[in-house]
């Protein structure tokens, strides 16, 4: 996608995805052509962190088209992040933005971030060993209360580090600049050089509330650090109250109010994002888990067996499909004493409680 200035060019590479199809729409491709940006894309197919033995060549050959450009910028979120900084070099560009981007996620290399495990394990890492050629310059956005600061740490030896911490914006904070229109603005002051990390920071800081990421960081995060379950939700109602409130959001609360008892609430928001991408993975999940929460479990497993055949699956579903799968082969004493079932009954019982004192 060429041909309208040689100002700057992009180059963006993948993040994590789950579609395998190489005519996808490529990571900001929609945008940087109606904004007259020249870009080009590099599209895996496969979740792979780019650790492939054609990786250099297609980098060369990239480099080739980006010769002549004023300015290159390698740009790209998480898994792509990782790539625009370790390989920006290869493309020819002189500087990257990178959203929560990974340095590795070989545990060798990264021992405290186990996110990405399970792809970790099925990959040889050539790429890093025989290819990376580093970025000369960075912008780093990421999220401070979590290993992503670990990981933008981890690059400064290689390159020259701008930090952009964005507290509670989650992994990646993508969605979340996006959400607050700064990430389009970033990326057009990019391409024209006149890009203000500083006052970029500040714009994101004082309209945080405006992002529904930042109620789901924080829901997330009440969970994760034992508040209790009606701070997370309400945390997450926050979120799908918002006007831009997208799938992660919709599937993340629809979740969370089925384990509350609140079937009704956990099918509509489940609804609201299965219209705009019905077939997407976390609308699949999302559906798998309420209906195990309502004691389907049958369903519940079908659902997660065609995940697991999609063509990017991954580790957490086929983990889940084995629990879900010892759960169907347990006798129906254990199933009504499994802890699933007996919080279900916790619940209603409770809903009875409060119904029977109502009606005095």
């Amino acid at each position: 996608m060429t041909g309208f200035s040689k100002d700057c060019c992009f180059v963006t590479f993948e993040p994590f995805g789950h579609s395998a199809d190489l005519d996808r729409t490529a990571f900001g491709e929609n945008f940087l052509s109606a904004s007259r940006i020249d870009a080009v894309h590099i599209l895996p197919a496969q979740n792979d962190w780019y650790q492939h033995a054609d990786f250099l060549e297609a980098c060369r050959r990239v480099a080739e088209v980006t010769r002549g450009y004023q300015r290159i910028v390698a740009y790209g979120s998480s898994m792509g992040g990782y790539a625009a900084l370790r390989f920006g070099g290869l493309v020819g560009a002189g500087s990257a933005f990178a959203l929560s981007p990974q340095f590795s996620i070989d545990p060798r290399q990264v021992p405290f971030d186990r996110r990405w495990i399970e792809q970790a394990r099925k990959l040889t890492f050539v790429s890093e060993a025989v290819s990376s050629r580093f970025v000369p310059s960075a912008f780093i956005a990421y999220d401070p209360h979590g290993p992503d600061l670990r990981h933008a740490d981890m690059f400064r030896p290689h390159t020259n580090v701008t930090d952009i911490p964005l507290p509670n914006s989650g992994h990646p904070c993508t969605l979340y600049l996006a959400e607050l229109g700064l990430l389009q603005a970033a990326v057009v002051d990019l391409a024209k050089g006149t890009f203000d990390p500083v006052a970029f920071r500040h714009r994101a800081r004082r309209r945080r509330k405006e992002a529904p990421e930042f109620y789901v960081t924080l829901s997330h995060r009440a969970s994760h650090r034992g508040h209790s379950d009606t701070l997370s939700l309400a945390l997450a109602e926050r979120a799908i109250a918002r006007p831009q409130a997208g799938l992660r959001c919709l599937t993340h609360f629809a979740v969370l109010a089925a384990h509350a008892g609140r079937m009704s609430d956990a099918f509509e928001a489940l609804d609201r994002a299965a219209s705009t991408e019905p077939h997407h993975p976390a609308v699949r999940r999302a559906q798998s888990e309420i209906l195990e929460v309502a004691g389907d479990l049958d369903q519940a497993v079908t659902i997660l067996e065609r995940l697991c055949r999609d063509p990017l699956p991954t580790g957490s579903d086929g983990t889940r499909l084995a629990h879900l799968r010892w759960r169907q082969r347990l006798p129906l004493y254990r199933r009504l004493t499994h802890p699933t079932a007996l919080r279900r009954f916790g619940r209603l019982l409770d809903r009875a409680r409060q119904r029977l004192g109502s009606d005095r």
